[in-house]
């Protein structure tokens, strides 16, 4: 007696679907034809990649390693897994950026932009080429939701000539010379441009920002920030641009937030008790809905907590020893177009 075994309808495995971490449903794709054409196709993906998790992706020790960020605020902060990474990493290794969970990695050897979910790595070959080395060149890597690519961005700082790598293409491009600048630092990715600090000697540097789909320059205006002197450093703070003025006689940085096109100063953080006077606040990895804001200061890795204890905001240590490099929230998606194997 044949056994007739219950078919659930396709909304319905859509849903049980969309409810499984990335791991199963790449296991998932091996079960039948239907489930392989659904897990793949765009409108799950997407509807998929609209509950992504936020993940730290950082090297500590010469081992690159990754963790939830919702993690971090529980009592054992250092909950962490080692990632499958096909390129050795060496002690020059710097990560210009990630989007939509691609993270681009910078090396002696080359580009890397890495998929650490499927674990597929698209080594990107040309741009500068030797003589030319990697710390003679400012990156910056991003998404253009217009054409659906992702996009490599090199600034040669010796003089300023620029390259853009389209990952669809897999071709370099020459566009338009930077404006005069010496770049110190990899710029970063909001809302399809890439921002630099464009320092000049002498002068309080430009923020110039870099559109990936007409890929042209502009400028953006500087906080009023206060008398003294300061170090800068450029960021992303949830979905808007920020400023972080780091003044080492006040031990203090200020976190300025642009909004609707004017700065706000958002927040003022002392530096820690046990600083050594070298070290700053100069990296802003991720914020909470609520206000938890997770950046650097120096190597180690800080929650803040934006209450105002006395004048001065809370602050929770997450990893607290160790050389922690490369680090960088990205999200844990589904599938991510055009990585080839």
């Amino acid at each position: 007696m044949d056994v007739q075994v219950p078919t659930l309808l396709p909304d319905i495995i859509f849903k049980i679907l969309l409810l499984l971490p990335v791991d199963s449903l790449f296991r998932c794709k091996s079960v039948c034809r239907d489930w392989y054409k659904l897990i793949t196709h765009e409108t799950f993906v997407k509807a998929h990649f609209a509950r992504k998790k936020k993940c730290l992706f950082y090297k500590r020790n010469d081992v690159l390693n990754t963790c939830c960020v919702n993690d971090l605020l529980l009592a054992n902060p250092m909950s962490k897994t080692s990632i499958y990474y096909p390129v050795i990493v060496d002690d020059f290794a710097r990560l210009v950026g990630s989007a939509n969970g691609l993270i681009c990695i910078v090396q002696h050897e080359g580009i890397s932009i890495y998929n650490p979910t499927t674990r597929i790595c698209n080594r990107v070959y040309g741009g500068f080429v030797a003589p030319v080395r990697d710390y003679q060149v400012a990156y910056g890597f991003g998404y253009d939701s217009y054409t659906d690519d992702y996009k490599v961005v090199a600034v040669r700082k010796s003089n300023n000539k620029v390259k853009v790598y389209s990952l669809k293409t897999e071709i370099w491009k020459k566009v338009s010379d930077f404006p005069d600048a010496y770049l110190l630092e990899d710029g970063v990715f909001l809302n399809g441009c890439i921002h630099w600090l464009d320092y000049l000697p002498n002068n309080l540097p430009n923020i110039v920002s870099f559109d990936l789909l007409t890929e042209t320059y502009s400028q953006v205006s500087h906080p009023q920030y206060d008398e003294g002197e300061k170090r800068l450093d450029l960021g992303v703070l949830g979905d808007r641009l920020c400023v972080l003025s780091s003044y080492a006689q006040k031990a203090m940085t200020d976190i300025w937030v642009m909004q609707d096109d004017s700065w706000t100063n958002s927040l003022s953080i002392m530096y820690p008790e046990d600083h050594d006077g070298w070290g700053r606040f100069w990296q802003t990895n991720w914020m909470s809905n609520d206000g938890k804001i997770l950046i650097r200061f120096g190597y180690r890795v800080f929650f803040i907590i934006p209450i105002i204890l006395h004048s001065h905001s809370s602050m929770r240590l997450m990893i607290a020893n160790g050389f922690v490099a490369l680090m960088r929230v990205w999200f844990h998606p589904l599938v991510l177009g055009y990585v080839t194997g």
